[in-house]
């Protein structure tokens, strides 16, 4: 905005540091501005305004309207000197605006003539009173709010940055005890800035400054510095911008403290007025330029991408500690008949809604505990989907999560009894296959179904080299902790699932009270049902895991949920070894002796599960106490997966 003398060679204002030390060789005259333009050959310029808002308004308009030149896609770096409130910044401080506000066009009384219960004579125009919005007209462009995510990412970038300090900096901040703000070091920060050809000080007017910002941004914006050109600049880029002429979308304002707006409690309004720049502002314009360089070279040098797309800084992330993964919900999330998700809502619980449009529903979520819950939808394919959406999502950072399917099986009466969870180590797909009906295969065929692009039986041996994601396998030592941790979790038994296991005669394992125990799993979107289904699932897993692995339960969605996991894992979004997936017993896979699985089946549908509300319950008890096992010992279990007891 102004320069003291020569542009190179003396003491130094604002374009000297850019003249002297970038390589801006290419010199362009430019009569209708204070200075020649300078520019690099890479496509830096450099333009001087001089000092005001009329002086700024009128050189960037010319600039931008210049048939020499192409803005459509340029950044603007407005980069220079200001003065800063001790509330908010010391001196050499750097403060990236989102918010820039005019503090000229205004109606002023002297202060001597207003009303004593006025704190000031400065009113909006079209008001009555000070803080009073217009009350019938006003001007436009009084406050200008910049590209968050752009100057996010300036931010960002420059955070970290020193910024020069000195002994006569260090001194004259001493002068400001009790604005704790004023005496740290030099840093950069976020700030807003308020544009006044007016070069104001002192307490009252600084006080104006901060309810000026806060009345014409509805409060969003913070007076932190103050300058005498901004809104000038930026009232030419928005014009020029609906001119098609330059995108106001690529535009950054930084300003660098070089002194305050107001004196220290000791001191009079006209000593902040006429007290020198520490340095004579020195460290101020050192700063502009040091971090306002960083920015435009970064720009340049990731043309390719940011000619066509703005950069913007990463939102933060909120890290999420356990995800639990429920398959379906039948009503509301709260209050009604409950499916997987409810218990979890109700009691662990998870209020906070989460917009989730990508998925089935919302997301529920414990802040305190950093649990989210997911509802995937039934199906392997919706389970796939749901996943991935929420691995991608860029709110949430999944690196570290835990995750916990929690649902309801059909499960092997030859293993396991009914409200009975299973912690399952092997994973098994039983959709990627060929079927024929068994009725037309060739005699000696056991089963229908036969390896995806191995259309034979037996089956082929040894595996095929492409497993096409047919099976995963958990982590043994997790699994095997979580068993330990919750094998003796009492689970809710009734009349109606006696009854029923009772029926299961020469199934023992079918008529014990429900029980903790460890066994796989098999995911299928098909419902299949009955004796000899029962057989294909059994030989199935144990064909794919090599004798290793046991149907206990059945399913429809585990592989799509650990296919999506893996690929997330591939891409360094979540770590897949911190995987558990429990499933409790709501039915049988396959009638009681002398039942045929037609009418079983059928009756199923009509009556519903005997086990269906206490599965559910068993999926939150058992499964709530592993979470909630983890995030009490979140500092140990952050870094390293729990392991069992020897």
């Amino acid at each position: 905005m102004y320069e003291m003398g020569e542009i190179t060679g003396d003491r130094p204002g604002e374009l000297q540091f850019w003249a002297e030390r970038e390589n801006l060789d290419i010199v362009l005259p430019f009569p209708m501005g204070r200075t020649d333009l300078l520019m690099s050959e890479e496509g830096l310029m450099v333009a001087l305004t001089g000092g005001g808002v009329t002086h700024a308004a009128t050189t960037i308009t010319a600039l931008g309207m210049d048939p020499r030149f192409d803005f459509s896609k340029a950044y603007w770096i407005v980069a220079g000197i200001a003065g800063a409130d001790p509330n908010d910044a010391s001196l050499g401080t750097a403060a990236w605006a989102k918010w820039v506000v005019d503090g000229d066009l205004l109606y002023e009384l002297d202060a001597r003539e207003i009303p004593a219960d006025w704190p000031y004579g400065i009113i909006p125009l079209g008001g009555y009173e000070p803080n009073q919005l217009d009350t019938g007209w006003t001007v436009d462009n009084i406050a200008f709010q910049l590209n968050e995510g752009l100057v996010e990412w300036a931010y960002q970038l420059t955070k970290d940055m020193p910024v020069d300090d000195t002994p006569a900096l260090k001194e004259f901040r001493e002068l400001f005890a009790g604005y704790p703000n004023a005496m740290t070091p030099p840093r950069v920060i976020i700030g807003d800035s308020l544009s006044s050809s007016t070069y104001f000080h002192g307490e009252k007017l600084n006080q104006w400054a901060n309810d000026w910002m806060k009345l014409h941004t509805d409060g969003q914006a913070e007076f932190v510095m103050s300058n005498m050109e901004d809104s000038g600049t930026l009232t030419a880029l928005r014009r020029l911008a609906q001119a098609g002429r330059t995108d106001f979308e690529r535009v950054l304002v930084l300003r660098t403290a070089s002194n305050y707006s107001m004196q220290p409690k000791d001191k009079a309004a006209s000593w902040s007025a006429t007290a020198p720049y520490p340095d004579q502002g020195r460290p101020a314009l050192e700063a502009a330029y040091k971090l306002g360089s960083v920015v435009a070279h970064k720009l340049i040098e990731d043309w390719n991408e940011t000619s066509y797309r703005i950069p913007r800084a990463e939102e933060t992330k909120t890290k999420i500690k356990a995800v639990v993964v429920a398959m379906f919900e039948l009503g509301e999330d709260e209050g009604d008949r409950p499916a997987e998700f409810q218990n979890w809502v109700e009691r662990y619980p998870l209020h906070q809604r989460i917009p989730f449009p990508q998925g089935y529903r919302d997301l529920r979520y414990n802040e305190e505990d950093g649990v989210l819950g997911i509802v995937t939808g039934i199906g392997t394919f919706r389970s796939a989907a749901s996943i991935m959406a929420l691995g991608m999502d860029p709110r949430f950072d999944l690196s570290e999560a835990y995750w916990l399917v929690a649902g309801i099986a059909g499960v092997d009466p030859n293993d396991m009894s009914l409200g009975s969870a299973a912690w399952a180590e092997w994973l098994i797909d039983g959709d990627l296959s060929h079927e024929i009906d068994i009725r037309e295969a060739p005699e000696d065929w056991e089963y229908g179904y036969t390896p995806i692009r191995h259309p034979e039986f037996p089956w082929i041996d040894p595996l095929p080299e492409n497993k096409e994601g047919l099976l995963y396998r958990l982590d043994s030592d997790l699994v095997e902790w979580a068993y330990q941790l919750t094998k003796d979790v009492k689970i809710k038994d009734t009349d109606a699932m006696k009854i029923l296991r009772k029926k299961y005669v020469g199934y023992p394992n079918a008529q014990k009270p429900p029980f903790v125990l460890k066994g796989d799993h098999l995911a299928a979107m098909t419902f299949w049902h009955g004796e000899l289904m029962n057989n294909w699932a059994n030989d199935w897993v144990d064909y794919w895991t090599e004798g290793k692995g046991e149907f206990v339960t059945s399913a429809m969605e585990e592989t799509g949920t650990l296919q999506s996991l893996t690929f997330l894992e591939q891409a360094g979004k979540v770590d897949a070894q911190r995987v558990l997936v429990l499933r409790t017993a709501s039915n049988f896979s396959m009638p009681p002796p002398g039942v045929n699985p037609a009418v079983n089946l059928s009756g199923e549908k009509k009556g519903g599960y005997s086990a269906f509300i206490p599965s559910l319950e068993a999926a939150y008890d058992v499964g709530s106490k592993a979470v909630r096992e983890i995030i009490a010992n979140w500092d140990r279990y952050r870094t390293e997966l729990p392991k069992p007891k020897e």
